[in-house]
């Protein structure tokens, strides 16, 4: 991109960003909304300050331009409650992974970062929120950058281990958010992706016959945890288990003999 077309798309933005600013001010005097358009000036910086060429300058730039921004939008609406503080691991989050360059797809690059970004929200939550434990689901999403790093050459590893990381969320925030047990509800549809990575497509019946057996175990749960007293689990049960007998009398029973579907 030449000099011309960046300096038509700086001082754009400054032009839109100056329309803005004044609409504000005469319109809507008591707000302060234009604020944020100023963020407009980070893609005419891009271009500016060559594109890819300088991608972890700018990152760095938009990133302390983006806090900048915020941090006044929070002394100017909220003083009294420091929110910027919340937004500034997940902001400074961004830059780390950009310097870090092929370092970011490396298990060390990346858990020593997610756990920086972990304890930050962890030292957060102790502080200023102890009566709702947040950081349990910021961690939740935080340490799948380590994890899909670490097992992207083992999918199959990655599926038991992230299906077990999720069951542990699930369980955990279940107990902090409810005392109404609907951890058993995400869970369950979980643990089938670890059966589709190992059984399909060449142990379907094999598939069939623990599927079955997880479907029934969570019918009959959930039919303990919310109506004990009504005995419904039989009906969906009766209905379930017509899949692994079909399966293994008309696709295992015929591939043993070698007959025809039909």
């Amino acid at each position: 991109m030449d000099k011309s077309t960046r300096g038509f798309l700086l001082v754009s933005a400054i032009f839109v960003l100056i329309f803005l600013a004044a609409i504000n001010l005469l319109v809507f005097p008591d707000q302060h909304w234009a604020l944020y358009t100023s963020l407009l000036l980070l893609s005419p910086f891009y271009f500016i300050l060559g594109g890819d060429r300088h991608l972890k300058l700018y990152t760095v730039i938009a990133a302390l331009f983006l806090l900048v921004v915020l941090a006044f939008s929070n002394y100017l609406e909220t003083p009294d409650y420091p929110w910027i503080l919340y937004v500034m691991p997940a902001v400074c989050a961004w830059p780390i992974v950009i310097l870090g360059g092929q370092k970011s797809g490396t298990a060390g690059y990346s858990l020593f970062w997610s756990l920086v970004l972990v304890f930050s929200y962890i030292a957060l939550n102790v502080f200023f929120e102890p009566a709702f434990l947040f950081s349990i689901f910021t961690t939740f999403g935080i340490m799948w950058w380590p994890l899909s790093v670490g097992l992207a050459k083992y999918p199959r590893g990655f599926s038991i281990i992230a299906a077990v990381w999720m069951t542990i969320f699930f369980i955990v925030a279940n107990f902090v958010t409810t005392e109404t047990v609907w951890w058993i509800y995400p869970v369950t549809a979980i643990w089938f992706w670890p059966l589709v990575m190992f059984l399909l497509p060449r142990h379907l019946t094999t598939f069939s016959f623990i599927s079955t057996g997880l479907v029934v175990t969570f019918f009959v749960t959930v039919n303990i945890l919310t109506t004990p007293d009504i005995i419904w689990a039989i009906y969906p049960i009766f209905a379930i288990i017509w899949w692994p007998l079909a399966i293994f009398f008309f696709v295992y029973k015929r591939r043993k003999i070698n007959r025809p579907f039909l």
